[in-house]
């Protein structure tokens, strides 16, 4: 047993944010749409739904899209499924991202 789990340390490098309520995310490949994510960090996200064809170590892009006054700006990220259990699906960021901002009508 390692030492943080021996203390209930936090083993984590970046906090934990809860996601805006403005921020919704895309997986194709896992046919999520319009989710919330539970939390967010630089490294990762946590959804609290768990996708039939999900499994860890599956290669995945992620598209999260924020509304912004008149615009929406959407951010590609590659991810890995880093850890999966009937409490939800955890998202380990893998690439830089790039974003795309469209018009809202």
């Amino acid at each position: 047993m390692n030492q943080s789990a021996a203390t209930n340390e936090e083993r984590r490098v970046t906090s934990r944010k809860t996601s805006p309520s403005n921020l919704r995310l895309y997986c194709p490949q896992l046919n999520l749409t319009r989710c919330r994510p539970l939390n967010l960090s630089t490294r990762g996200a946590f959804l609290d739904s768990v996708p039939e064809h999900a499994y860890v170590g599956r290669r995945v892009q992620l598209v999260f899209s924020v509304a912004e006054a008149s615009a929406i700006k959407l951010i590609r990220v590659w991810a890995v499924v880093v850890h999966l259990s009937n409490e939800g699906i955890g998202f380990g960021f893998t690439h830089k991202y790039r974003t795309a901002r469209t018009t809202n009508n």
